[in-house]
């Protein structure tokens, strides 16, 4: 699975790494969205990062998760990433 945005795939990180913690949180925390690629693939590469931290045993709360997805949105969907981050009603995953 590669990872888009990022520099080095999920495939070339040593096996002792994969599945660990850490290194699931830091591919979520590293995990930027790009303007060249189609954001509905990498907002699904996003929720799969998601889903390992989860399987690891790790909590995330919900509003974490939809605040982190507006931060991680490319850089030319400014104007919206602005709207999502003053719009009042509650939003979910």
């Amino acid at each position: 699975m590669e990872q888009l945005g990022s520099k080095t795939s999920y495939a070339e990180k040593p096996e002792k790494f994969k599945g660990s913690k850490k290194f699931v949180v830091g591919r979520f925390l590293d995990f930027k969205m790009v303007d060249s690629k189609p954001v509905v693939r990498q907002v699904e590469d996003v929720q799969k990062i998601i889903h390992e931290i989860l399987a690891e045993g790790m909590k995330i709360n919900e509003s974490f998760q939809v605040v982190s997805l507006i931060e991680k949105l490319p850089p030319n969907w400014k104007e919206f990433k602005s709207y999502l981050k003053h719009k009042r009603k509650k939003m979910s995953i």
